[in-house]
């Protein structure tokens, strides 16, 4: 009798463990449920890539697309098997969008030139050079000013990492070339030239430091455009001083307007330098600044130069086909042309007082 006692006492002690035991698993099996559940929630959604572009082809074609970066600039070119990107927009995330549309991530860009220090133009580049993407770039041109910007020593130092782990070359923009001349040019693999011009050396701010660049597609005849960051009226007269209206030329079939649209970014004079066919303005569809003026809209107007803007028409596709007078389309994602946006206004800037 007591034999069986014990047995049965040690039947259910061992029971009640066994069942303690398999409660503890689930439960410990249901925290661990919960969890990868908890992370996801926290989590932001990742913004889905900019879908609307097609592979861009070789061959001896020039594209220069204009994003649609906000309140900034960031322009991507393409000619043959290389690639250029001039600025890079103020959002990291926006412009990581257009890398992977691009289809830049695992690839060579050959030249990257920040235009000036102003976070509209520089802040999106640091995402080009996030190790994750690994984007190869060449050649990273800007004037090396010193700065305080914590952002700008973010990317400096990125460029300097570079330099001795992928052959980077950094080179200032006030010597392009590292020999002693204003100018450089380089030549892109589907016969497009570039000229880039260092920047007005004694500007009074950094727009006025901006540097100057002229694309020219493999049939010179067909398409030619003029790229000066947010250069405003000094640097503006400075350019013809210079002589960059003798070489490279300052002609232009396309003028990115300087400083989003500025009433400080045109003169009549500049425009009949340039005598551009169309101006493109890099501008946000409401910013802080009244871009784009009403002086400059008249300014454009009054000399015959129509206009996009990437607030109102998305980002704009120019394509030269690089033959012999095959000239070039100009195409927008979405229509119109000189249009208005909400928060163009008129300036009240001395330089800017006579529309």
């Amino acid at each position: 009798m007591l034999r069986r006692t014990l047995i049965v006492t040690v039947v259910m002690v061992s029971l009640a463990f066994f069942i303690q035991a398999q409660q503890q698993r689930q439960s410990s099996r249901g925290k661990r449920g919960k969890t990868p559940h908890s992370r996801r929630a926290s989590r932001k959604p990742a913004l889905p890539p900019v879908t609307n572009f097609v592979t861009d082809s070789g061959g001896r074609e020039l594209i220069v697309r204009v994003l649609d970066i906000g309140q900034g600039d960031a322009t991507y070119i393409r000619n043959g098997s290389s690639r250029i990107i001039i600025d890079g927009g103020p959002d990291p995330v926006i412009f990581g969008r257009y890398l992977d549309s691009l289809r830049l991530n695992n690839s060579t860009i050959d030249v990257v030139i920040l235009s000036h220090q102003h976070l509209d133009h520089y802040s999106g580049l640091r995402e080009l050079f996030r190790t994750s993407r690994h984007i190869h770039v060449r050649y990273f041109f800007e004037n090396k000013d010193p700065a305080s910007a914590v952002t700008l020593a973010m990317l400096r130092d990125s460029v300097l990492s570079r330099m001795d782990r992928d052959s980077l070359i950094y080179r200032d923009t006030d010597d392009p070339c590292s020999d002693g001349r204003r100018l450089c040019t380089i030549t892109l693999a589907g016969g497009a030239k570039m000229h880039i011009m260092a920047p007005m050396p004694n500007g009074d701010k950094p727009n006025n430091r901006s540097t100057a660049v002229k694309l020219i597609g493999p049939d010179s005849a067909s398409f030619t455009m003029w790229l000066a960051g947010d250069a405003e009226h000094e640097e503006i007269s400075w350019f013809e001083e210079a002589g960059y209206d003798q070489n490279p030329g300052m002609l232009a079939n396309v003028l990115k307007a300087d400083h989003h649209g500025s009433c400080n970014g045109v003169t009549r004079r500049y425009l009949s330098l340039i005598r551009p066919q169309w101006a493109v303005a890099s501008v946000g569809v409401r910013n802080d600044y009244g871009h784009m003026h009403s002086q400059a809209r008249n300014i454009y107007r009054q000399a015959g130069v129509p206009w996009y803007r990437t607030d109102q028409n998305g980002t704009i596709t120019i394509r030269s086909p690089g033959t012999a007078g095959g000239g070039f389309t100009i195409n927008p994602e979405r229509g119109g042309t000189d249009l208005d946006g909400p928060s163009d206004r008129a300036s009240s800037q001395s330089d800017c007082a006579t529309p």
